[in-house]
């Protein structure tokens, strides 16, 4: 940890950064347009805007600088921020914010409930830091933004199952009741934390699991729970999940790429981004060791709660000094998922390797991907759900009827690719294998039960993206439309590996009775998976999609 004085130069130099963005005319921070889920705004007719979320943190910042002439610039910005949220109480949106000054909550594609918590968090700690320093009529609006925010939040009533925002709305409605003295909220913050706890210690792990991009944010949210909260219950119950989320990051970082491994529940790049920040909080002691070890680990858990769900997916990882490799046994192909993905020493530099199904370029999250993994070794298989989304399984959905142009199933290595020796297939009988560092990668098509035929594969690079793909090409061709509800079969199952040398491994596939079942076999021990090759609603195919580990992890 940095000093206090590094701390304050850290965050005076951030602040000059940001000088250029303020728009004294709006009083909030101006700059490019991100398109997300939420907004209907379009970036051809609004490049530039003004957004919410960096100006509240940019107003918290201003003020921990402990400079009068920032503050004064913070007293400005923040009522700016206060007229913005929905205070209307019979309104469906009320006690939230819209992400951009040029967008009204009423105008959003899908207005996002998590603003509530992202916003409201900040504001807590800018009455709770700096109440002393704002006149009388700031405060009192701050109050009240703070209430308006926790009710959007207990109504909401996020379950434990979300768990950055399960934890983020845990700190709003506890500090924030204790700073604005409610007391109902206090008792909501608490007894939503202990939700939490309890469901996370019955699981033994979080269901938003092993996240590059969330994970983080829920230690913060917990961090912020034990040092600012009152509560002594509370403070209690942040300690043991504080250990949970660091020790499930510190078991799966891999000293030899500097990558966190997977497979990851949330990621929205495929590689580890440096973000050095001396405000950072630090890994408890006796779980440093593993961000420098590099003995060989392999661990599988269960991330679901089978009663609840219906069905059970389980996290595997394999850490080789070399490299690791990660697999669920169950999930969507999401573009935020990581169902199969690997990091490879090439030659002092990462690459990673990651499972894709594309439409028309684009992650296509109606394909259900299904996987058994021992150690360097996966069997897994891809079928399509009827009821699910394209981009986004929900706010973006296509039901199984959509158009395209382009329909494939992708290897795609990435990261650093230098060096990388390309082979169309070896003696083993793979489709290809490419040498990476000194491991080799290989995959195999198994079967393919599909309507469109027997997949074409082909080898590319992309120099735009700095990847190589082996594709397994579906459908190539005039823009039409596909209707899975017409389909008698969709169902791709294949064979991967990644090791310094092939292993003598005995693989097939057969058809039987409407399932496509797919199997690996070394050394007398056998895993497989079975999957049905008609399209079907996700929620059966989570169930009917069958995995069968080694006989030794049973």
């Amino acid at each position: 940890m940095m000093s206090s004085h590094s701390n304050n130069e850290h965050l005076l130099a951030s602040l000059s950064e940001r000088e250029a963005s303020y728009n004294p005319a709006v009083k909030l921070l101006y700059g490019p347009m991100t398109k997300t889920y939420h907004t209907a705004l379009k970036k051809d007719s609004y490049p530039y805007v003004h957004h919410t979320y960096s100006s509240v943190v940019y107003a918290l910042d201003l003020l921990d600088s402990g400079l009068p002439v920032y503050s004064e610039r913070a007293a400005e910005i923040l009522p700016v921020i206060l007229q913005m949220q929905d205070r209307r109480q019979d309104s469906p949106t009320y006690g939230i914010w819209p992400y951009f000054y040029e967008e009204h909550l009423d105008q959003m594609e899908a207005p996002d409930w998590n603003y509530a918590d992202f916003i409201g968090k900040k504001l807590v700690f800018v009455l709770k830091r700096h109440g002393n320093r704002l006149n009388e009529e700031l405060r009192q609006g701050l109050k009240e933004a703070i209430g308006y925010a926790c009710q959007a939040i207990m109504k909401r009533d996020v379950g434990p199952g979300y768990t950055n925002i399960a934890a983020m709305g845990a700190f709003v409605t506890l500090v924030g009741g204790e700073v604005i003295g409610q007391e109902t909220l206090v008792q909501y913050g608490r007894n939503r934390l202990q939700r939490l706890y309890d469901y996370t210690m019955r699981l033994g792990t979080f269901v938003e699991f092993n996240s590059p991009c969330y994970t983080p944010i829920t230690i913060e949210e917990l961090q912020h729970i034990h040092e600012e909260a009152k509560d002594s219950i509370s403070i209690k119950l942040s300690e043991r999940l504080l250990h949970v989320a660091w020790k499930m990051m510190a078991e799966r970082y891999h000293p030899r790429t500097k990558e966190w491994a997977g497979p990851h529940s949330r990621s929205y790049s495929p590689m580890l981004e440096n973000y050095p920040d001396p405000r950072a909080h630090r890994c408890p002691e006796e779980l440093l060791p593993y961000f420098s070890s590099e003995e060989e680990r392999y661990f599988r858990c269960p991330i679901f709660d089978e009663e609840e769900m219906g069905y059970q997916s389980y996290a595997t990882t394999y850490m080789h000094e070399a490299y690791c490799l990660g697999s669920f046994s169950k999930d969507m192909m999401w573009n935020q998922r990581r169902n199969l993905i690997a990091y490879v020493d090439n030659n002092g530099k990462a690459a990673y390797v990651q499972l894709r199904f594309l439409k028309d370029g684009k992650d296509f999250s109606s394909a259900v991907f299904t996987g058994v993994q021992d150690k360097s070794d996966i069997v897994f298989g891809i079928n399509m759900a009827l009821d699910f989304g394209d981009w986004h399984p929900v706010l973006d959905p296509v039901n199984g009827v959509f158009e395209a142009e382009d329909i494939r199933i992708r290897i795609e290595i990435g990261g650093y690719t230098e060096g990388l020796d390309r082979l169309s297939g070896d003696k083993h009988d793979y489709d290809a294998a490419v040498v990476i560092g000194g491991q080799t990668m290989r995959v195999k098509q198994l079967s393919a039960f599909s309507d469109m035929g027997e997949p074409r594969m082909a080898i590319t690079r992309s120099e735009q993206q700095g990847t190589l793909n082996i594709d397994y090409i579906i459908y190539e061709g005039q823009r039409k439309e596909f209707d899975f509800h017409k389909w008698n079969q969709a169902a791709w199952v294949f064979l991967f590996t990644l090791s310094a040398r092939a292993e003598e491994l005995q693989a097939g596939s057969e058809y039987n009775d409407g399932s496509l079942y797919a199997w690996c076999e070394k050394q007398g021990r056998k895993m497989g998976i079975a999957i049905p090759v008609k399209p079907d609603r996700i929620g059966q195919l989570f169930r009917s999609n069958e995995v069968s580990f080694m006989a030794e992890d049973v």
